[in-house]
């Protein structure tokens, strides 16, 4: 899956002339249990974990952004 997002990343920076920055989300799933169970979560319903692992990503990124500039 890494090689398709990196060509998929390519294509967006050639044919839109975007800014593409690739994020390695490997841990984002595993962290974002870690932060559903420290809030007492212990069912989580529906999409919960995709959303607080997306969270964790955007988060990582935004500090990431922060410490360049």
């Amino acid at each position: 899956m890494a090689a398709e997002a990196a060509r998929f990343a390519a294509r967006i920076r050639k044919e839109l002339s975007l800014p593409v920055e690739l994020a390695d989300e490997r841990l984002s799933s595993w962290e974002a249990k870690q932060v559903l169970a420290e809030a007492g979560k212990k069912k989580r319903p529906g999409d919960a974990l995709d959303h607080v692992a997306a969270a964790v990503i955007l988060r990582d990124y935004l500090a990431r952004a922060k410490s360049k500039g």
